[in-house]
């Protein structure tokens, strides 16, 4: 990943202005912080052996001799998360704390001019491509192509190419109507991990913080929010205004059931649905959708296991499956006549985090939130997802799909 030059930050505001940003910061102490977190978690444990303990100790080692004197905070982040990612632990997490750019400057025009003379702002990465040809080349590339023209919400274009490495790709602004970016700076960086999944290191929309997510998915013309132009097709999402938990009925042998998530905060709603809905299941075809689960507790998916065992199970994924909707997914696969449809699943699946305890660095510029629940059982499939045995198409519903291949009895 590329790293940023040292940022000087120079204050341009007037006394009164609401931007303060920490120049730089004493990043070994940071290190050691994080480091001493990373060592009580169970993923730390369970991975970290052997030639895997010598590879963290010479990581810590060389990133210790980049720390002797502050350097800047992206800086910190960047060589942090060199030392995070040493554990297979797509739940860990690292952020940084301060906003770059703040609300306040965002809403004043005078405020948001004196930010663009800052450092901050001058050194944002940039790419080293030519726009007007960069554009045309990404214009031509198929539907099918990853390298290509893709909408971020409704604020950009942005132009997605491979690295020189050729397998890790850029994401930079073609067309923009922010008044916080510009034509040609960096939106994101995509480092590839394996077939469809890659870490993304991205700049925040309003804030232009940096900010760093693993294992996404990036299929159907789409990694995360960014979605390629032309392509319309959003058949793997859930349909639109999608109730969290729902059952019906599709036809006289089928009947469906959909789980937005297994959320503790939603406990009431679980226990009330299994219970309006456990002598309902009497359909021998039964779709259990999973498509963008958030995750949650054991107790409001696996209480559906019984209820299932006998019947002919179809299982739906996206890549937004995540966590323990993942773990029910790979008990569903157990089932004797349950077969896997749709897209793989997150891969953030093998650890968990029970307490929800974060913690910030002694220079207070960044959080970890490092795990505590240890499903390592499932470490097969972290960071790389449950794949499907079937995988739908993307042009066409996918209940519709599901359906047909119940009738066809073929997979």
């Amino acid at each position: 990943m590329k790293n940023l030059t040292t940022i000087l930050i120079f204050f341009l505001f007037l006394s009164n202005s609401a931007f303060a940003q920490v120049e730089t910061c004493n990043c070994k102490t940071d290190l050691d912080f994080v480091v001493a977190k990373m060592k009580k978690m169970p993923s730390y444990k369970r991975q970290i052996k052997g030639e895997k303990l010598i590879a963290f100790n010479t990581m810590y080692q060389s990133l210790s001799k980049e720390m002797t004197a502050p350097i800047a905070i992206e800086n910190c982040y960047q060589l942090l998360l060199k030392q995070l990612l040493l554990v297979n632990d797509a739940h860990a997490s690292l952020s940084i704390n301060s906003k770059f750019l703040s609300e306040s400057i965002l809403k004043d025009k005078a405020k948001l001019a004196s930010f663009k003379l800052t450092a901050l702002y001058k050194n944002h990465p940039k790419t080293t491509r030519d726009i007007a040809k960069l554009k045309e080349e990404l214009s031509n590339k198929s539907i099918n192509d990853l390298e290509g023209i893709y909408n971020y919400k409704d604020n950009q274009k942005i132009g997605i190419y491979y690295d020189t490495n050729k397998k890790d790709l850029i994401g930079v602004v073609l067309e923009n109507n922010l008044n916080n970016w510009e034509i040609g700076e960096i939106s994101f960086y995509a480092t590839h991990i394996n077939t469809e999944k890659y870490n993304v290191y991205q700049y925040h929309l309003d804030t232009k913080t940096p900010r760093f997510v693993k294992s996404l998915t990036f299929e159907n013309g789409r990694i995360w929010s960014y979605k390629k132009v032309g392509n319309t097709f959003n058949f793997e999402l859930p349909k639109e205004n999608q109730t969290e938990l729902e059952f019906k009925q599709l036809n006289d042998n089928t009947q469906y059931l959909y789980f937005g998530n297994f959320s503790n905060s939603k406990k009431k709603k679980h226990l009330e649905f299994f219970k309006n809905t456990k002598d309902k299941l009497t359909a021998k075809n039964i779709i259990v959708d999973l498509r963008s689960n958030g995750g949650g507790n054991k107790k409001y998916s696996d209480s559906f296991l019984k209820l299932l065992k006998n019947k002919n199970i179809y299982i739906l994924t996206n890549c937004f499956t995540v966590s323990n909707s993942e773990q029910f997914t790979v008990k569903l696969k157990k089932i004797k006549n349950a077969k896997h449809l749709g897209q793989t699943t997150f891969g953030v699946i093998a650890y968990g985090i029970n307490y929800g305890r974060s913690y910030n660095s002694p220079s207070g510029n960044f959080t970890i939130t490092p795990t505590d629940m240890n499903f390592n059982k499932y470490l097969k499939y972290e960071s790389k997802g449950v794949s499907p045995e079937k995988k739908l198409a993307f042009d066409t519903d996918w209940i519709a799909q599901t359906l047909a291949i119940i009738a066809s009895k073929n997979i």
